[in-house]
């Protein structure tokens, strides 16, 4: 069985500029344009289809629309990431938590990761960098969660396929 997530697709205006500005200050692999999005939940193989397309619609509240803006960097993870500060997105995903049973060991924090550093080979340069981003509108994030499926290919890292998308429960 391939892990199953809850996420909310991310569009970038302009992720190659991104890519561009950071290419001589660190080693790693972008993640895929197509794959970048915001893990609301993260239910690996402890469900099937079926049970999470039965028991998720009714826990989707409405998600406002989102814009990304700024760049992030996660030391202990090494995950260069786009900020995304929304209220109601940490609310949302507790309670599929705790309807699933979920373990919340740590923060919710919304973000988009664009890459796993495996090195940074001008570590101020690229400190400037994240900095310069600080303020700027990246993209926007869609309003509609998406149950998705993640299959792990070797050369290529990961694909994503989109299972369900789920309109907003009645408030």
């Amino acid at each position: 069985m391939k892990p199953l997530f809850l996420a909310l697709k991310a569009k970038l205006y302009d992720y190659d500029k991104i890519q561009s500005d950071f290419s001589g200050l660190l080693k790693g692999r972008w993640v895929a344009e197509e794959n970048l999005h915001i893990t609301l939940n993260y239910f690996g193989n402890k469900f099937t289809i079926e049970e999470l397309l039965e028991k998720l619609p009714p826990l989707i509240t409405p998600v406002p629309e989102l814009h990304l803006s700024g760049l992030g960097y996660f030391e202990k993870n090494k995950i260069l990431y786009i900020k995304s500060e929304v209220m109601g997105l940490a609310s949302l995903s507790e309670a599929i938590a705790k309807e699933f049973s979920l373990p919340q060991t740590k923060e919710f924090i919304p973000h988009v990761t664009l890459m796993r550093v495996k090195s940074i080979t001008d570590i101020e340069g690229f400190k400037q960098m994240v900095a310069s981003y600080k303020d700027e509108e990246l993209g926007s994030i869609s309003t509609t969660p998406e149950l998705m499926q993640s299959e792990i290919r070797h050369p290529g890292g990961a694909v994503y396929t989109s299972l369900q998308s789920f309109s907003m429960a009645a408030t």
